[in-house]
């Protein structure tokens, strides 16, 4: 597909494309929103033993993530290398979102528990990266025009943020106790019935994209055939030194998006002191609107300036936002931080898929087979890396804190620990990744030369499959 090519994409292909967010997205923020909270104040899992599942899990990721990416970059099929995965992982996922609220037992320490946890997690991971993986990889593919590519980006971020607003503010209205706090037995009931609503959407728009959204590129498909072995591609990944820089500001993101959600709910009942689940939904709802509203401005800042300007900005944003957020002390405190969080979380998700789909184009053409798939999945085994971090670092603050063991209405030190993970913390690893930003070298002319030369290559790729 040239850049002609890519410029005649309809704009119903792009909505029915971006339609794939919502059901992504409804996944893993459901499963990152309510997770952590759920095993912790209503099965009742001490830290300990939930971030050692959490490091069980990683270490799975650092076999099944490259490994699918692996396997779908060299997948053959009449319907290309992507689709077949998407395809397989969507009933699957629907039923582990339901599953996942589903535990043997509460308010037990039977290893029963702990081992469902962990094999739920796993076949949670299994499913979402199949689809995620290859529906990243397919964006790179199939809108390979800058302008189309940002264009389609801002779609994309929209739904993003839309799905991730369901995600984190449905459950607020259906969970009357979210933390638990009078130990009801409908608690439960309701988990459930969050995790039941989340499936329905990820068939509905799974559905949308898979329908009317999605078309792989045959002279890309056709890399299958050329495809490296598992250890050249893994090797001469890690060698490309663009992606590397990139990694500094792409997980230390992901590790602030992911740390955010975990803990709001405990951090909104006894920091900030709101205690109706209703209004820290309207908070959440608040800072994904203009998340939303903000796409447009960090669509132009990437047009004029480029993605890593445009990441450069969402950080500086998103880390002096999170250090005040930290410290608020009461609604009207939190909801004026929470705009301003929105502005930097749109920042922050914006470059990082713009970025990645540069990385692999040079990628592209430096070895003449594009590998969108191993590229997506290191960074998604990486992400969940990383997620190690952010439970060692609560499982070792909140027993430092005394507070270990789930107990409602805790004293002033689980209070401030739960304030250090939600504002020091973020900013010391959104410190790193501006520094990260800074070096991301695809910018100016290398990245003018780049299209050119990705273009040229195209070209020549297209003609040899008619």
């Amino acid at each position: 597909m040239n850049e002609n090519e890519s410029r005649k994409i309809s704009l119903r292909t792009k909505l029915a494309f971006a339609c794939g967010e919502v059901g992504d997205n409804m996944a893993l923020n459901t499963f990152t929103f309510l997770i952590f909270t759920f095993y912790f104040t209503v099965v009742r899992i001490p830290t300990p033993l939930m971030t050692l599942g959490f490091i069980l899990w990683a270490l799975w990721n650092a076999f099944n993530d490259p490994l699918i990416g692996y396997l779908s970059d060299r997948t053959k099929s009449r319907w290309g290398r992507r689709i077949p995965w998407m395809l397989g992982a969507t009933i699957p996922l629907g039923v582990l979102m339901i599953l996942l609220f589903t535990p043997p037992s509460t308010y037990s320490q039977d290893e029963s528990v702990f081992i469902y946890f962990f094999i739920i997690m796993i076949l949670f991971d299994i499913a979402y990266t199949s689809f995620n993986l290859n529906y990243n990889a397919l964006f790179s593919e199939m809108f390979v025009d800058m302008r189309e590519r940002s264009a389609t980006g801002r779609i994309r971020i929209i739904f993003v943020l839309l799905a991730t607003m369901l995600a984190l503010v449905l459950p607020t209205l259906v969970i009357e106790d979210i933390t638990n706090i009078n130990n009801d037995p409908s608690t439960l009931t309701q988990y459930l019935i969050s995790g039941v609503v989340a499936a329905i959407i990820i068939f509905i728009f799974y559905f949308i994209i898979l329908k009317w959204g999605v078309r792989d590129p045959k002279h890309i498909s056709k890399d299958a055939e050329s495809a490296m072995s598992f250890t050249n591609t893994l090797k001469f990944t890690f060698k490309h030194k663009s992606f590397l820089l990139f990694l500094f500001p792409a997980l230390g993101t992901w590790l602030v998006i992911n740390i955010l959600p975990t803990l709001s709910p405990l951090f909104f009942t006894y920091a900030v002191g709101i205690k109706d689940t209703e209004l820290i939904g309207i908070l959440l709802l608040i800072m994904f609107l203009v998340s939303a509203a903000a796409t447009p401005l960090w669509e132009r800042i990437r047009v004029k300036k480029g993605a890593r300007m445009c990441g450069l900005i969402g950080i500086v944003v998103f880390l002096v936002s999170v250090l005040f957020f930290a410290y608020s002390i009461n609604f009207e405190m939190a909801l004026i931080c929470m705009i301003f969080l929105g502005i930097g979380l749109g920042g922050g998700l914006y470059f990082y898929d713009q970025c990645i789909a540069e990385i692999i184009d040079e990628d592209e053409i430096t070895y003449g087979v594009r590998r969108s798939g191993i590229y997506y999945a290191v960074l998604n085994f990486l992400i969940r890396l990383s997620m190690i971090l952010n439970f060692v670092i609560i499982s070792l603050v909140f027993t430092a804190s005394d507070w270990m063991n789930y107990e409602p209405n805790p004293g002033a030190d689980p209070i401030l620990g739960l304030r250090i993970l939600m504002g020091i913390y973020p900013a010391i690893v959104l410190a790193i990744s501006l520094v990260g930003m800074y070096f991301y070298p695809i910018k100016g002319e290398r990245l003018r030369e780049n299209r050119k030369k990705l273009t040229e290559l195209h070209n020549i790729k297209k003609s040899s499959t008619t």
